[in-house]
């Protein structure tokens, strides 16, 4: 197998691509706007760019890696095949009344997702089983092609199953999939104790919806690219990123496409946990900051930390309940309205807003000349000094600064403001927009953002990190290499990973033991196979155990670590104490004495995660130390409150700068995919594997 890996990150605004010799660390990036209409025809000419960068052939890549927003996009805007759900007769409900739960008390109008799957879609079947596991009443058969055939006459494609307990025991599921496997095989088919085999009835059915809702267009989309790279030579292995942080073949990711949410922004985390580890800081806030939204997560110890429901398509983007709730693993993102693209408006109270809507790729911000007409983001950059119009990605567009200002008045006269006035404004509500939302996740977590290092990438996100950290409290902020294509380069340093749950609800002290061990060792048993399909050695398996608790006869549970091996009575003082423990750190207080519930099992496989030694990557001089002012690319005008104007701002060359270099703020540093910007008494120095790390002056405030 050749040295070469390859990772490609399609966004909203933006498609981003990384090639990597693994030996060396040298790198290749590639940025270029996201085709919306066909989303695979861009990537996979942005592909070939960048292959004819690295005089490199598809047939030498080793290994592809891709993660792409499909699969929410279509959730969000509700593009997803016809789908129909068969469940036990009487439960045809559960999609409209959810958790029963309002998600703001005080809103009269409140408005939740209209259900995936319409009422007239959603058949009752004969059969029960309780919540043993025992069958009360077999599954009607004759009742069951009925309703697929009036479903298929209706102009369904594709079919969620999910019965009562069938996380307990999944035969009648099982009968159905085997009927549809032989009487209609042309049918999308999701069954609930594959997707998500855990316990609530809501979240179960919800998410086996989504999966089959957009199984249809992930499974053409997949193999489209499949076919595309293959019909170009390629010879290696080809993976998808997932939620969780982990990626997985293409056979998997077409059958579960639902773990594949958010696998951009899960692989932007996990490259801030691996630059985290090459700088020997373990407790980071990773900030991506994109064309169309920004995403932080919280990095505690080396780990991104996880969630095991996600929302997707809220109603109101700021309002945890207003969503659709999918259970998968997920790493805990928080996602922000804000991006280069997110438009600025003056409120009917005439206040200036920005967010959370964006001009995305079509038709982009005004100055991009692509059709845009309103102001945005970047438009205010542009206006600010911050951006180079001639070197918007490396050049590529051409930024229009007329078109722009044009753009900007429309806020700045309204409000009676300067064009400069209006462009910082912008610039400062969406830095206020992302602190208040960064620092509420980061803290309902137990943790406090200033003994955090930020970690900012994407495409916008140096130009606001500084900014974003000074009034977060951060000490430091690290920008990486290449900080465009961040999410990218994470898609390489992921493990091939598999996770499984089963739910055992069930009091700690009343644990039977031997059936919790055979639950783990069945799960166990699965993952190796998966694995050792993958090429994985069994020798190198990683195995990580967890599982959902609760103080008995309350709503919510704590997701904690179990240990690995044979687990019994004697197991048991250290589970409850590390439940204890962690209570305590997110809520202060714990009732002592109630019992501890147990109700989700869950293990984690994965392989090792790879390494590529970014410390011996070239620089553009094949030396060691070059003086600073021969990185100085010249100087422009930048707007800085600090000053209260603008100033002559040296501008560097962010490709040229080698190890030990250290610049003091004002400065611009550019490089193709993003511009990173340091305000006046800030400080940053280059380290071993070029990245910038910048001291922020907590006096300096503005």
């Amino acid at each position: 197998m050749s040295r070469y890996l390859l990772g490609f990150d399609i966004g909203g605004t933006f498609t981003d691509f990384v090639l990597v010799e693994s030996l060396s660390g040298n790198i290749w990036f590639h940025k270029c706007l996201t085709t919306p209409t066909d989303p695979a025809d861009g990537a996979l000419n942005g592909i070939k760019t960048i292959l004819k960068k690295g005089e490199i052939k598809l047939e030498e890549i080793s290994l592809a890696i891709h993660g792409t927003t499909l699969a929410a996009n279509a959730l969000i805007e509700q593009r997803g095949a016809k789908t129909g759900l068969l469940t036990t007769k009487g439960f045809r409900d559960i999609l409209q009344m959810g958790k029963e739960q309002r998600y703001d008390i005080y809103d009269l109008f409140l408005k939740f997702p209209d259900p995936l799957v319409p009422r007239r879609w959603r058949r009752g079947i004969s059969e029960r089983i309780d919540s043993k596991g025992k069958i009360i009443e077999p599954l009607n058969l004759k009742e069951l092609r009925k309703e697929i055939k009036f479903l298929i006459e209706e102009g369904v494609e594709s079919l969620a199953v999910s019965f009562l307990h069938s996380y307990v025991n999944p035969s009648n599921e099982r009968q159905v999939a085997s009927l549809i496997e032989d009487e209609f095989p042309f049918l999308s088919l999701s069954m609930s104790n594959e997707v998500v085999a855990e316990i609530r009835e809501y979240e179960r059915t919800v998410t086996t919806c989504a999966n089959a809702y957009i199984k249809p267009l992930m499974q053409k989309y997949i193999s489209a690219i499949q076919n595309s790279l293959i019909n170009g030579g390629f010879k290696g292995r080809f993976y998808l990123m997932k939620s969780s942080g982990g990626t997985v073949s293409p056979n998997v990711a077409k059958r579960l496409p639902i773990q594949l949410l958010e696998s951009g922004p899960a692989a932007g985390a996990m490259a801030a946990a691996y630059y985290g580890k090459l700088m020997g800081r373990k407790n980071l806030i990773s900030f991506d900051m994109g064309g169309t939204t920004a995403k932080a997560c919280l990095i505690d110890d080396g780990v991104p930390t996880v969630k095991m429901v996600q929302e997707a398509a809220r109603k109101h983007l700021y309002k945890k309940g207003s969503g659709i709730l999918i259970k998968t693993p997920t790493i805990d993102l928080i996602e922000i309205g804000a991006g280069g693209g997110s438009i600025a408006k003056v409120s009917d109270l005439g206040l200036m807003n920005v967010g959370p809507e964006s001009a995305s790729a079509d038709p982009g911000p005004a100055c991009y000349k692509l059709g845009g007409d309103q102001p945005t983001v970047t438009d205010a950059n542009l206006l600010l000094g911050y951006l180079n119009p001639d070197y918007f990605l490396g050049g590529k567009i051409k930024l229009d600064l007329t078109a722009a200002s044009k753009a900007i008045s429309k806020i700045a006269e309204p409000l009676k403001l300067s064009l400069t006035d209006a462009a910082w404004g912008i610039h400062s509500i969406v830095n206020e927009n992302m602190v208040a939302a960064t620092r509420i996740h980061i803290v309902e977590r137990g943790k406090d953002p200033r003994r955090h290092s930020l970690v900012a990438f994407g495409g916008a996100g140096p130009a606001h990190a500084c900014r974003v950290g000074r009034i977060l409290g951060v000490p430091e902020v690290v920008l990486p290499y290449a900080a465009g294509i961040t999410s990218a380069f994470g898609f390489l340093i992921a493990p091939i990973a598999f996770d499984f749950s089963q739910s055992y609800p069930i009091v700690l002290d009343k644990l039977d033991w031997n059936q919790l061990n055979k639950i783990y060792e069945k799960m166990e048993e699965n993952g190796k196979q998966q694995l050792s399909d993958a090429g994985v050695d069994k020798n190198e398996m990683i195995f990580i155990r967890s599982a959902d608790m609760r103080l008995l006869g309350q709503f919510h549970e704590i997701h904690l670590p179990i240990p690995n091996g044979i687990l019994g009575p004697d197991n048991l003082d250290n589970i409850k104490s590390k439940f204890v423990e962690e209570y305590r750190r997110l809520y202060s207080h714990i009732f002592e004495g109630n019992p501890i519930m147990a109700l989700t099992w869950r293990l984690r496989v994965e392989s090792p995660k790879p390494e590529i030694n970014l410390s011996k990557r070239k620089t553009a001089f094949n030396v060691s130390k070059i003086e600073i002012n021969q990185v100085i690319k010249g100087t422009r005008k930048a707007f800085f409150p600090e000053i209260q104007g603008f100033a002559e701002v040296k501008v560097y060359d962010r490709y040229l700068l080698t190890p030990s270099s250290i610049i003091e703020g004002p400065a611009i540093f550019e490089e193709r995919e993003s511009t990173a910007v340091i305000a006046p008494g800030d400080k940053a120095i280059v380290d071993n594997n070029l990245n910038l790390i910048v001291s922020i002056n907590a006096k300096n405030v503005a």
